[in-house]
């Protein structure tokens, strides 16, 4: 490993922590602003991670080109189904995302230091994997959030994929559009595992893509679409993957 990948690697780490000091310091302002306003007690809990998120991104030494921003509709909210291949599908990815998309994410982030509690304060829903009956509460939050207005962030894969390509995606994450028939827009990450799980620990520059596909209305789908849905969009999602991983940005 080079010098200038531990120095890179140091850095990063070092403004991690920085972050984390800064969202403890920044606590008690949101919550003064929660208060008297809740709404802009949100768009200041998404606005200082987004630039967490930004800054981290940026010390990487990685760039993220974004595609097919048109294809999210607008005045109404979708739930966005992506592949997951690496923490960076989120750093990278949520700022490009429109205000306000909440984050269906693993339960054990919702006690992480920091990162856990401002999680919660934008309105995150976190899922145990091996409980039925949480599982189906928070399809019903994720449904009510959307009615809303919220989007909702999902990676139906269900954990990060360390192989190649896009694996299963459980058809239950599906259900938070299909039942009330919302729009999902499928988004594609590419180059983002590159960027520190495949050289762990250490942090490489990468040419990250992200792609927004054409949306898929599921309001007039039949239960035979609705079933045939997970292996159709795991079919659009690797083709497009593919079709990145070739291409020189």
């Amino acid at each position: 490993m080079t010098f200038f990948s531990v120095l890179r690697t140091i850095i990063c780490l070092a403004y991690v922590g920085f972050f984390m000091l800064c969202g403890i310091v920044l606590f008690p302002i949101e919550f003064f602003i929660r208060r008297k306003d809740e709404k802009k007690a949100m768009r200041f809990s998404v606005t200082v991670t987004n630039w967490g998120f930004r800054c981290v991104t940026a010390l990487t030494g990685s760039k993220v080109t974004v595609k097919g921003k048109k294809n999210i509709p607008a005045g109404e909210a979708v739930l966005f189904v992506g592949n997951h291949r690496s923490y960076f599908d989120l750093i990278a990815g949520y700022y490009n995302l429109p205000f306000h998309t909440s984050i269906v994410s693993k339960a054990g982030l919702k006690k992480a230091p920091v990162i856990g509690g401002w999680m919660k304060r934008f309105k995150c829903l976190f899922i145990e994997q091996n409980s039925l009956r949480q599982g189906m509460q928070m399809i019903k939050d994720a449904q009510e959030l959307m009615k809303n207005g919220t989007n909702i962030l999902i990676f139906p894969e269900g954990t990060r994929n360390k192989g190649e390509g896009v694996g299963e995606l459980h058809a239950g994450s599906l259900k938070i559009a299909t039942k009330p028939g919302f729009k999902i827009v499928p988004v594609v990450f590419t180059n983002t595992r590159e960027i520190f799980e495949k050289q762990f620990p250490w942090v490489k520059p990468q040419k990250v893509t992200m792609e927004f596909l054409a949306p898929i209305d599921t309001s007039g789908m039949t239960r035979e679409e609705i079933k045939a849905l997970p292996d159709a969009l795991r079919k659009i999602l690797l083709e497009t993957f593919e079709k990145n991983n070739s291409i020189v940005i």
